[in-house]
């Protein structure tokens, strides 16, 4: 495994969600709209890494419909991916694999984001099902550690080449059965960032004591961190 390949976000809203993430900092980029009425828009990295937004406007097939029944409890990540070029090993519950397809519509202003962004770099998981598999999978590196957030801290990772998945207690879940609890984007200089977000007005929270250079903003069922590395 060499590092994450996107994390899905559903959201109830698409325009007002691009519009907050376009105030902290990124380019959005507009998606389609599919056959089965689910829209979508992305946040992209150079690395070929992504956020994906994806909202479902009607019940129309089997994943719309699990679209419209995850809203019930609000905005959220569901799986996330991670990438590494021909994978065929079966991945663990709430994971998938994949390889980071070019779209040939891809600008390079595309991954030019004022907030100084380059990278979608890791996972905060809760309580997942996943955690041990994650560990068994190639190129993974258990790492023990303290990782603070805003909602708590954890003490052991897995590494992978350019990127982690931090392994939280089940109780940290910001809503019940949802693992996914934060990820993390990897930014170029954090005082940099933080004079775009003066700018903007927006509030955002610092966790010391672990070592981490980060700033955490939550927003759309789940926490932001942005770390400079």
């Amino acid at each position: 495994m060499q590092g994450i390949d996107q994390v899905p976000v559903i959201v109830k809203d698409l325009p007002h969600t691009a519009a907050d993430f376009e105030r902290l900092g990124f380019v959005v980029v507009p998606g389609e709209k599919y056959e089965n009425g689910v829209q979508n828009a992305h946040v992209k990295f150079l690395d070929g890494s992504k956020i994906e937004f994806l909202n479902p406007t009607q019940a129309i097939d089997a994943q719309s419909l699990q679209y419209m029944d995850w809203l019930r409890d609000g905005d959220g990540a569901p799986a996330f991916g991670l990438y590494r070029p021909g994978s065929k090993n079966t991945p663990p519950p709430g994971v998938f694999f994949d390889r980071r397809p070019v779209s040939p519509t891809d600008k390079l202003a595309d991954f030019d984001h004022p907030n100084g962004a380059v990278a979608l770099s890791g996972v905060w998981l809760a309580g997942s099902p996943a955690e041990r598999q994650l560990q068994k999978l190639p190129g993974a590196k258990v790492v023990k550690g303290a990782f603070c957030a805003p909602f708590g801290y954890g003490t052991e990772a897995v590494h992978y080449k350019y990127a982690e998945v931090i392994l939280l207690s089940e109780g940290m879940q910001l809503v019940r059965h949802r693992p996914i609890v934060a990820v993390t984007v990897t930014v170029k200089s954090l005082l940099a960032l933080q004079g775009f977000l003066d700018g903007m007005k927006q509030k955002y929270r610092r966790e010391p004591g672990c070592g981490r250079k980060s700033f955490w903003i939550e927003t759309r069922g789940l926490w932001l961190e942005f770390l400079e590395r």
